[in-house]
């Protein structure tokens, strides 16, 4: 098991390589800024011809393609293409998947990397805090509802992402109830201040079941998922920290210590959406092996209580999916008919 400073300097100094250039079609959710940019400006610089950028408003989308032109010279050339995406609202989410679907014939990646990150407590419409109504409930909505034009799209050889973070490892799932976790997460007397990592943790159980759902009865994938951690980044998804100035004054300090650029950590997620297909459902990062990995997860992904924390999970979120977004329900019974029990 690494020690922290040997985690630090790993996760800081040794960045991965990117691969040869490749042609490729790539859509990224929460690219306006941060790692989402970073990543369109590497998938460009590696010959991309369309990367779809989206963002929850015209102007920062905007100013994102105008970044991402200026830094690849690839101003008026039309490379990338802009949608525009809330995540906060099922709605939103549903329409962008249809369109997408409309206007898109080909895909080789989808990079599912809009998240939320919260220093207080904010319920969204739908019910939920906002945290998991992002980084979960549409995110998991999203990935459903595209995960069979994918499949078609791709070819049967496309890559489907999804950024969650190391942090999920240390989620204590003791603390929650057996069932209705979803609800008793969202009041806000149980709002933690490690709702980040248990977001994610709960992000994780999304992937590795629709990584389930890629493969085919033959054993095939017939999409390649991968969750992925670009590790400790310095990005503006923690811009929620400003709000406090002894917070963002330790969080600046520690991320002119111990964070790579987020150039640096979008080369995982790059990486990581090249995986082979013997690799599906794998977690992907550049500064933990796999056995570590194991090792940190077991208690609360991979053991039984893990595993009955994820299927709880999983049943919950997709009989909130199946009530709140009915024009969903026939791509929803797909996923549901795993669990033959379940009743909505």
């Amino acid at each position: 098991m690494l020690r922290m400073p040997q985690v630090i300097f790993r996760n800081k100094f040794l960045l991965p390589s990117l691969p040869p250039p490749t042609c490729k079609k790539v859509l990224i959710t929460g690219a306006s800024g941060g790692l989402g940019l970073a990543a369109a400006v590497h998938y460009i610089n590696l010959g991309a011809s369309l990367v779809i950028i989206t963002a929850r408003d015209a102007s920062k989308g905007e100013a994102a393609i105008a970044s991402i032109e200026a830094q690849t010279g690839t101003v008026w050339k039309g490379i990338v293409k802009l949608m525009l995406l809330d995540m906060s609202a099922f709605a939103s989410t549903k329409c962008f998947a249809d369109k997408l679907k409309s206007e898109i014939q080909e895909i080789d990646i989808v990079l599912l990397n809009a998240g939320a990150l919260n220093t207080s407590f904010n319920l969204r419409s739908e019910g939920y805090e906002e945290t998991i109504q992002v980084t979960v409930l549409s995110t998991a909505l999203l990935a459903l509802l595209l995960l069979p034009w994918v499949k078609v799209a791709g070819k049967g050889k496309a890559h489907l992402g999804f950024v969650t973070s190391g942090t999920h490892r240390r989620a204590a799932i003791d603390t929650w109830p057996k069932d209705n976790v979803l609800q008793w997460l969202s009041k806000e007397e149980n709002w933690p201040c490690s709702m980040y990592a248990t977001a994610k943790l709960l992000e994780q159980y999304v992937a590795n079941e629709i990584a389930k759902l890629a493969v085919n009865p033959f054993g095939v994938p017939e999409v390649i998922v991968n969750s992925m951690c670009p590790g400790m980044v310095k990005s503006d998804l923690g811009r929620a920290y400003k709000k406090n100035y002894l917070l963002s004054l330790g969080v600046d300090i520690f991320s002119n210590l111990a964070m790579k650029t987020t150039e640096g950590g979008a080369r995982t997620l790059v990486l990581a959406t090249m995986t082979t297909p013997d690799e599906n459902g794998k977690y992907y990062t550049n500064y933990q092996s796999d056995e570590d990995y194991k090792l940190a997860v077991q208690h609360n992904i991979l053991g039984p209580e893990g595993q009955e924390m994820q299927a709880e999970v999983w049943k919950e979120v997709l009989a909130i999916l199946e009530e709140q977004v009915p024009d969903a329900r026939e791509i929803l019974h797909r996923a549901m008919a795993q669990y033959p029990l379940m009743r909505l």
